[in-house]
């Protein structure tokens, strides 16, 4: 593995705490990125704030995202869409020009590390079976990192148009807990603003007291 390679790998396990297949698909993801929107025309952007990185789930990968791409919701350009899948889409600010990240449907068929990780889920496992989970699981992790970016994933150039600017939400005060929310994530109850978390209790109440 080439040396700068190595090294983004080390920060991504340090800052993820352990070897995974889900961190090494972020990982191989981010790579893209960093290889394909240098190469697009137009302005030089700067990775630490010049890319929005847009995430369909919230598995491990993203840490590998955050880490090499500096990608936060803390800064707003971190964007996750509960799609359920290994897709990224990696989106330059100044042109809205970017790539579209896809893993591969096969990229993960490992029969035996699927066998095993079912085992060691529900606690099934061996102990011998366990420490070869962990051993495949590492191989399979260390091969979707050194493997060509071609051989697991799938991408594309895309525009996106990115919002402009940050969001301003106005806080307003739920009736039923008295701390503050955000407007557009507020609801009303009885007549009475609530916050989603006091929706689920009410909700909840309701559903007994209709039983």
């Amino acid at each position: 593995m080439d040396e700068l390679v190595q090294r983004d790998w080390d920060r991504c396990v340090e800052f993820h705490g352990h070897v995974c297949p889900g961190l090494a698909i972020g990982f191989q993801a981010a790579q893209i990125a960093l290889k394909v929107l240098p190469a697009l025309e137009g302005e030089t952007y700067n990775p630490k704030s010049g890319i929005v990185s847009i995430v369909q789930n919230d598995a491990c990968c993203v840490d590998a995202v955050q880490t090499l791409l500096s990608s936060t919701f803390g800064k707003g350009n971190l964007m996750f869409k509960d799609h359920g899948k290994f897709v990224f889409s990696f989106i330059r600010r100044q042109d809205g020009r970017g790539v579209r990240v896809a893993l591969k449907y096969d990229a993960m068929d490992n029969e035996r590390h699927q066998a095993l990780r079912s085992k060691v889920m529900d606690n099934t496992a061996t102990p011998a079976e366990v420490e070869e989970f962990y051993k495949v699981h590492e191989e399979l992790s260390m091969h979707l990192v050194e493997a060509l970016p071609e051989e697991h994933f799938d991408w594309r150039e895309i525009t996106f148009e990115l919002p402009k600017g940050p969001k301003l939400n106005p806080t307003v005060q739920c009736a039923y807990c008295g701390e503050g929310v955000m407007e557009q994530r507020a609801s009303v109850r009885d007549g009475c603003i609530a916050c989603p978390e006091c929706v689920e209790t009410y909700e909840s109440r309701v559903l007994v007291l209709n039983k």
